[in-house]
């Protein structure tokens, strides 16, 4: 028999044990790990609730809704500085003995909304089954199938493309290497040394950057000691020489590699590409350990469209369950009058 209720978080020491108990059953991804959620979980998550829903007694879908201003939050906490650490990859941690995902994010919703950041296209698709949803914004999330590289990486790329990594690993010199944070404190150091060059690259930009809020670089940094010793997360360094090119801070779980941040050095010319040769080299180095996929995460920038050709959508918006009438009344009613005013308008102004 099949049940879905919403909990409180009650112990959390249980709570991990259940979670991690379903993680290995269904593989989940990193961002529905409990490396990632559980990671600072009493001070993010306190008041959330857990909608769980079990099978003949056993859990078969777990996941973390925060409350905020009338809203409901999957596996966010829905107040801003708490969700900068930014979910994507985002989901129910669910096995194939589930129930429908509409059933399950229909109770989740409950009488309120329910925000739903960085869900694939099945999630997309049944919270569409489970009531009136509003979508804010999609973002093609580009990657590379690393396990289909039949030649080296760079083969494989576009002639622009691969002329200009070339060139600029030309340009670094022969002394150009990626290293591995081998040690945590390795680890922290590459860390802080990433975050040092991204935030000059935004601050040169006049903005405050990722990691201007010293709670989520705690976040983070508490992460790393969470995840690094376990696999999944790695800080990459490239160098030439004395010179310091770029730092990569990867998030990793079966296989899949998310390049979740990065920090470059300012390049000496225009024809200097520090981005691209970090990506480039990393790209190489994990299809020679054995990953699966290099997740570019969401955004289709330009660099990310140079280095990979596959990828998936990915999408962010409430969900309202009261669709049948108020929500269908409210969009229609806003669309009419907003048309009606704009067809007014000219003849407001003649008269």
């Amino acid at each position: 028999m099949q049940r879905i209720s919403l909990e409180p978080l009650g112990d959390l020491d249980e709570l991990a044990i259940r979670w991690q108990a379903l993680e290995r059953l269904v593989g989940c991804g990193f961002f529905t790990s409990w490396t990632f959620l559980g990671c600072q979980v009493a001070d993010r998550f306190g008041k959330a609730k857990l909608l769980c829903v079990t099978q003949d007694g056993h859990d078969v879908a777990l996941a973390l809704l925060g409350r905020r201003r009338g809203r409901r939050w999957l596996n966010q906490t829905g107040e801003p500085a708490k969700d900068s650490v930014f979910i994507e990859h985002n989901g129910l941690l669910a096995s194939r003995d589930a129930p429908a995902a509409a059933a399950a994010l229909r109770t989740a919703c409950g009488a309120a909304s329910l925000v739903l950041s960085g869900v694939n296209d099945a999630t997309l698709l049944a919270a569409r089954s489970a009531g009136w949803m509003h979508l804010s914004q999609s973002r093609w999330a580009p990657r590379v199938d690393l396990q289909a590289l039949a030649q080296p990486y760079l083969d494989t790329l576009s002639s622009n493309t691969r002329a200009q990594i070339r060139r600029s690993m030309r340009l670094f010199g022969p002394d150009l290497r990626l290293s591995r944070a081998s040690t945590p404190n390795a680890a922290r150091d590459y860390f802080h040394d990433m975050v040092a060059l991204h935030q000059e690259a935004w601050r040169q930009r006049g903005k405050a950057g990722a990691f201007a809020d010293p709670e989520t670089r705690a976040f983070h940094l508490a992460l790393i000691a969470r995840a690094w010793p376990k696999g999944e997360a790695d800080l990459l360094r490239v160098t030439a020489g004395g010179r310091h090119v770029g730092t990569l801070y990867m998030l990793m779980r079966n296989g899949v590699v998310h390049s979740y941040q990065s920090g470059f050095a300012q390049a000496a010319s225009p024809q200097e590409k520090p981005g691209l040769v970090c990506h480039a080299l990393a790209i190489a180095h994990y299809a020679a350990d054995g990953a699966r996929t290099y997740d570019l995460l969401g955004g289709a920038d330009r660099y990310k469209l140079s280095l990979a050709r596959d990828g998936e959508m990915l999408h962010w918006g409430t969900l309202d369950r009261a669709w049948s009438a108020s929500g269908v009344s409210k969009q229609a009613n806003s669309f009419l009058k907003k048309r009606t005013k704009k067809l007014l308008l000219p003849w407001a102004r003649v008269g």
